[in-house]
């Protein structure tokens, strides 16, 4: 199957004959006066997607700034969703379509389309394809303020008596799935109702990526044969598949991986793991450890165990060495090369974690340290 897209794609590519520029994008950044940005995709460590979603365009990969002004130009041959970065100014976009024609594009910081993605919010004129993507985003901001509003409200942690607890983590995870099917059905109802949109592959699969596997999308790619041209319709099919592997209630796609890098680790003396995905330039990693190291300290004894896996590789072994020096993290710690591994299970934003039980299962995905704190207190106190 994979060969076949593969096939299909090369003869896609024969037909351009040459790529002359159709796309041209100036803007001003008031945080950065002089330096460069870098316009990245945002599809990452899945190559199969990123070959068929961006197949044809063609963009530089660093931009100059010049006075807080820059200008883009390139080739588009399919509207597709980038986010620009600058890492020596902390600077990242939300993800947002590139289209054909003559376009500026400004940045506001706190004007972020979605509140569960990062990055500046983003304006751009004369494109149709992002002012049909922003619409789409706020079909959900009445069950996105829900979701806030419900993580804002409850702290089941501070509940000392443990079957009241329970009932409201239980609540919680109740209410919580039912946001999360509400927006499975915004998503689902705008692919039906909207099928030549040009957006529709690139918001099934950042759900698919963010959220991971569920039935809804299932449903969706059975039932809706040909919604996407071919090559795009089975790489969604395909992702999805991947993912049901990484659900809760099935094993841990990794443990061989960790088995073998740590011998010493025994899963089935433990009542839980948490495997966190992180890397030594990742501010938002070392933020959640600071959270993990009180629960850490608090559960070690009682059959919590953290595996850190770092996806840092040659060229930053040693900041993550120093990292390490630093913050003294009391917890076991992995390398996995340039994140292979993680590319493997297509980890794609950071930090990543799961929650795996004595036998290796997966229980949580994505859990925070406030969620992880409530769960091992019913667990294991």
């Amino acid at each position: 199957m994979i060969r076949l897209i593969f096939q299909l794609l090369l003869i896609c590519s024969l037909s351009i004959a040459s790529a002359q520029t159709n796309c041209h994008i100036s803007g001003t950044i008031n945080k950065i006066e002089k330096g460069y940005l870098k316009l990245v995709k945002n599809i990452e460590n899945n190559e199969l997607a990123t070959s068929v979603l961006y197949q044809g365009n063609q963009f530089p990969d660093t931009i100059q700034v010049n006075k807080h002004h820059f200008t883009i130009s390139g080739y588009i041959l399919q509207p597709a969703l980038y986010r620009l970065i600058n890492v020596e100014n902390d600077f990242i976009t939300e993800p947002f379509f590139i289209d054909t024609g003559y376009q500026n594009i400004t940045f506001q910081q706190a004007a972020n389309h979605n509140p569960f993605d990062v990055g500046w919010g983003v304006e751009i004129s004369n494109n149709s394809i992002q002012d049909t993507f922003i619409h789409y985003l706020s079909l959900f901001d009445i069950v996105n303020k829900k979701i806030l509003t419900l993580y804002d409200t409850t702290n089941c942690n501070v509940i000392e008596n443990r079957a009241d607890r329970k009932v409201c983590t239980m609540h919680f995870e109740l209410q919580r799935n039912t946001y999360r099917n509400q927006r499975d059905s915004i998503l689902v109802d705008y692919i039906k109702a909207h099928p030549n949109a040009a957006i529709n592959p690139w918001i099934l699969y950042w759900n698919m990526n963010k959220i991971g596997y569920r039935v809804a999308y299932a449903k969706l790619l059975q039932q809706q044969n040909g919604l996407f041209p071919k090559p795009i319709q089975q790489i969604l099919i395909i992702f999805l598949k991947q993912l049901r592997t990484k659900t809760i209630g099935e094993p841990f796609p990794l443990l061989h991986f960790i088995q073998a890098k740590m011998p010493g680790w025994k899963r089935d003396t433990l009542a839980y793991t948490l495997v966190d995905f992180w890397y030594s330039s990742c501010s938002p990693c070392i933020g959640q450890f600071e959270l993990l190291k009180p629960i850490y300290k608090q559960y070690h004894t009682k059959g919590f165990e953290i595996i850190a896996i770092t996806t840092d590789g040659a060229s930053t072994l040693q900041q993550y060495k120093a990292v390490l020096a630093q913050q003294q993290y009391p917890w076991r710690q992995c390398i996995d090369t340039a994140g292979k591994q993680a590319q493997s299970i297509y980890i794609q934003s950071y930090p990543s974690n799961f929650l795996i039980n004595q036998q290796g299962k997966i229980v949580a995905i994505n859990i925070t340290p406030e969620r992880l704190a409530t769960f091992l207190k019913n667990e294991l106190l």
